[in-house]
């Protein structure tokens, strides 16, 4: 198991572009005989992938907003290492919910794997999964957590930096008045300005955009503007 683990330390530091990562991910999954890999990273109202799960699955996932019924995803939140998972194997401790999403994810070949979940800041979760269409997964079970978490953690921090763009996310808004302040802010006024050009008060406009930074997951207001523009959201 660590000789992988050192391959992903690997991938993220020899300085890979989007990319040259994607294509080295794609490359370590196949040689370790999964096919499939994704980074999936649940924030404050905010979840998104980068993976190469066939497209129409990752669609269907997050307009189904299967993350919330996921069971992977669920033991990922909670757990504080490494672990391995089958579909096949845990189907009789399955809901209904579980198993439909069961169903679908086996017709896009995805039926057990091995994931590595960590925490991140302002209380939000990553893990990397690497998946395979085979009922179980046969790899060494006693992962090494230090090992695991310093390697994840080395991707999440290269995903971030390289500001990649995601293979699938959660459709979020802003609220009616986070979108008027940010289109104000875009317009180059500050917070003190658009109380008074909108006759509120000062807080009201700081905390409406307090609140949209935590629900984005980001520190700055330069941030969650870029965010705005980016993805057409006022």
């Amino acid at each position: 198991m660590k000789h992988w683990l050192q391959k992903l330390t690997d991938v993220t530091a020899i300085g890979h572009g989007v990319n040259g990562m994607k294509e080295a991910l794609v490359a370590l999954s196949e040689e370790l005989g999964f096919g499939r890999f994704a980074f999936f990273h649940a924030g404050n109202g905010h979840s998104y992938a980068v993976s190469n799960y066939e497209q129409e699955w990752q669609r269907v996932y997050f307009e189904n907003n299967f993350k919330a019924v996921d069971p992977v995803v669920s033991k990922a939140k909670t757990a504080q290492r490494a672990f391995i998972w089958s579909w096949e194997q845990d189907k009789n401790f399955l809901t209904r919910q579980q198993k439909d999403m069961y169903s679908a994810s086996s017709d896009f070949g995805i039926r057990s794997g091995v994931t590595i979940p960590i925490r991140t800041p302002n209380g939000s979760m990553s893990m990397f999964t690497l998946a395979s269409n085979k009922t179980a997964t046969h790899i060494d079970q006693d992962i090494d957590a230090v090992s695991a978490a310093a390697a994840v953690g080395q991707l999440h921090s290269r995903i971030t930096l390289l500001r990649t763009e995601p293979t699938a996310q959660d459709t979020m808004l802003f609220t009616p008045k986070e979108a008027k302040y940010l289109r104000w802010i875009e317009a180059g006024k500050t917070a003190e300005e658009i109380a008074q050009i909108e006759g509120v008060k000062y807080n009201t406009v700081r905390i409406n955009l307090e609140n949209a930074k935590k629900r984005f997951g980001v520190y700055n207001i330069t941030q969650l503007t870029a965010i705005a523009i980016r993805r057409n959201l006022i």
